[in-house]
């Protein structure tokens, strides 16, 4: 061969193989990975989400405070693993969130006496101011509506005394509020009132308002509530409530979430 032509020839293969090379080594060469995102972080994630209930009672004062108070003791009650939780769960498994994203409204304008109905041959009957209402079976971000003259917030209240529901009747004198076996304006009352009324909105209760024997029916849902839930209230009305506790996702989300960060790792 021309030495011209093999050199020519040589030079060629030289850089044919030096670029295979280097395309070679690029193909090998491992991606540069992102730092993943810790896993701790996420479980406060929530408390980088707004909180709309949360700034809403701010505006409503000292009764927005105790909503408040109340609202992070049953999100603490719901997000740990209890018989409470569990039950609440099997309607809503995300329940902890869900009743996170309630709402809350005060009602200045309802009744704030009790009614002592007599003439019945079993005795008198007492009829309480309701202290809270939502509506049945509805989505995330839905209101829950609190009597501001109710066991809520009221311990005490007047008695009217009426034969029937149209007499208007006279007040005789006061009577304690309560809810279930709660006297009324205790932290156990506030917290049973919150989780009865999540019951309606998760449809775990039958409707108990504007219905035949309604005040009955609400009695009977509130000590089915109580049955799953009386023990946890007792235990989380002794001690405050938490911030931390408050903005947690629930353990089932956590576990989620973390669950995918982990597999996105292992597949880089």
């Amino acid at each position: 061969m021309h030495p011209v032509l093999r050199f020519l020839a040589s030079t060629f293969t030289a850089i044919f193989i030096c670029r295979l090379f280097v395309t070679f080594a690029v193909a090998q060469a491992p991606a540069k990975l992102l730092p993943a995102t810790p896993v701790s972080s996420l479980r406060f994630a929530s408390d980088r989400i707004p909180d709309p209930s949360a700034e809403d009672l701010k505006s409503l004062g000292q009764q927005g405070a105790i909503i408040e108070q109340t609202r992070r003791s049953v999100i603490s009650i719901l997000a740990e693993g209890n018989s409470c939780s569990a039950w609440f769960r099997t309607a809503e498994p995300q329940a902890a969130e869900k009743f996170r994203s309630l709402r809350f409204a005060l009602d200045s304008s309802a009744n704030s006496e009790i009614r002592k109905l007599e003439g019945w041959q079993s005795g008198p009957v007492f009829y309480q101011p309701y202290v809270a209402r939502t509506r049945q079976n509805v989505g995330w971000g839905s209101t829950i509506t609190i009597n501001a003259k109710g066991a809520f917030f009221k311990d005490w209240a007047p008695v009217r005394v009426i034969v029937n529901p149209q007499d208007k009747g006279y007040v005789h004198s006061f009577k304690r509020l309560v809810v279930g076996n709660f006297e009324g304006a205790t932290n156990e009352a506030r917290i049973l009132t919150l989780l009865h009324e999540l019951g309606h909105v998760v449809n775990m209760l039958p409707i108990d308002s504007g219905v035949p024997s309604g005040p009955e029916l609400s009695t009977t849902n509130t000590e089915l509530v109580s049955h799953h839930c009386g023990a946890k209230i007792r235990e989380m009305a002794k001690r405050p409530a938490s911030l931390d506790s408050a903005l947690l996702l629930s353990d089932s989300s956590v576990a989620i979430e973390e669950e995918q960060i982990n597999r996105n790792v292992r597949k880089h």
